[in-house]
């Protein structure tokens, strides 16, 4: 009877242990922050498409780039980002991307704290898309929360000494942790820095809009 008792407990385990493991590997893992070019991708299930700047990458998303093609992604799952050029393809995964055809990527370490914050991106600029994205100012903070954002901008300037000039993958970084903790004055400056850095780019001058016309 014990036997039996251990053996259900061990099953159960696990299932448990396998469901988790295929939970994550059925989610998102990265967001595109860069796009260049006929840069295609492809789930385990469905037609290939376009990929689309800042856009999420799920686990097992076949990604295709033409020759002349570029694509950099910051991975939410893992603190790496990559940058590919074509032709070339890869898989996405939830440790970084396995290349499949053509040239490896280019890649650059985050700091442990950004994945999780750029994984809010891609949310906030489908809402600022529809105008949805509200912005309140929180009066005071909590010790918790004025340490995270001390760490936050910590990780933001090593990223910056790093990234390209247009690379404004640190400024979303900093912009979904002052979005969060309602730093609406902070959040003003570092919506004009992105467009100062992609002036151009539709999806960041509507993301930035949305904070500067936060109150």
């Amino acid at each position: 009877m014990k036997n039996n008792s251990l053996k259900l407990v061990f099953a159960f385990i696990t299932a448990l242990v396998g469901g988790v493991a295929l939970a994550q590997d059925a989610g998102d893992v990265g967001l595109v922050n860069s796009l260049q070019g006929d840069v295609n991708y492809q789930g385990k299930e469905g037609p290939a498409r376009k990929a689309q700047p800042y856009m999420r990458l799920r686990h097992g998303d076949k990604v295709t780039l033409a020759a002349g093609a570029a694509i950099r992604i910051s991975y939410t799952t893992a603190n790496r980002q990559e940058s590919w050029s074509g032709p070339s393809s890869f898989v996405a995964t939830s440790g970084g991307g396995e290349l499949l055809k053509g040239s490896k990527p280019e890649i650059v370490q985050m700091p442990a704290a950004v994945p999780q914050k750029l994984a809010r991106v891609s949310e906030l600029m489908n809402t600022s898309r529809v105008g949805g994205l509200v912005v309140r100012s929180v009066k005071a903070q909590s010790a918790s929360s004025k340490e995270e954002v001390a760490e936050a901008v910590a990780a933001y300037e090593s990223m910056r000494a790093k990234a390209a000039p247009n690379d404004v993958t640190p400024e979303l970084f900093l912009y979904s942790v002052f979005q969060e903790n309602g730093m609406v004055d902070d959040l003003k400056i570092v919506a004009k820095e992105m467009m100062s850095r992609q002036p151009d780019n539709p999806e960041i001058r509507q993301l930035a809009q949305a904070a500067l016309n936060a109150r």
